[in-house]
């Protein structure tokens, strides 16, 4: 089977790969046709494999774990499209507060300030702050780095954790003391 039928299978509303993610994404509904749009461009990107995996007879189980990681997954883009700051010290860095939410819009200001402090002080190479500043500061995919630099993507991941790592580290640091 050709990638164009596999990907109008998984697109076709109540087909089994239809109810197999409404069920992965269970209940943000709203979310799946950009989880749509990034297995397809995963997929097209390795056509031959996926031909391969579906000829073989194993697409169902690869499906279920491609859906799997591009929610799970902290590195890929659906994840990075759909939860902006990717750290456990803060859910959504652009959180909307309502005027009755006084205290939790201090608090929240308050752990981003701590962020931008912290990463200001922490030592990093010129690269992984360049990197760091694309994907966080710019709110770009490492796909969209990698296509803008021609850089690999998981040269930039790796680059981009580092710094995370550094963060999370001194920020403990600090909340310990």
């Amino acid at each position: 089977m050709d990638i164009n039928t596999i990907l109008t299978e998984i697109t076709t509303p109540g087909s089994l790969y239809d109810e197999i993610m409404d069920n992965i994404i269970t209940p943000r509904y709203d979310l799946k046709p950009e989880l749509i749009s990034e297995l397809s461009i995963s997929f097209l990107e390795n056509r031959k494999k996926i031909e391969t995996i579906y000829k073989d007879g194993f697409f169902k189980y690869y499906f279920i774990n491609a859906c799997r990681n591009q929610i799970h997954s902290s590195t890929s883009p659906f994840h990075k499209n759909n939860r902006i700051m990717d750290f456990e010290y803060i859910d959504n860095a652009n959180m909307q507060f309502d005027n009755d939410d006084i205290e939790l819009k201090e608090e929240f200001e308050y752990k981003l300030d701590t962020i931008y402090t912290t990463y200001k002080k922490i030592k990093k190479s010129w690269f992984e702050n360049a990197m760091f500043e694309e994907y966080f500061i710019k709110n770009k995919t490492y796909r969209q780095i990698e296509a803008e630099y021609g850089l690999d993507h998981s040269l930039v991941w790796l680059n981009v954790k580092k710094v995370k790592d550094r963060l999370i580290e001194e920020i403990n640091k600090k909340q310990t003391k």
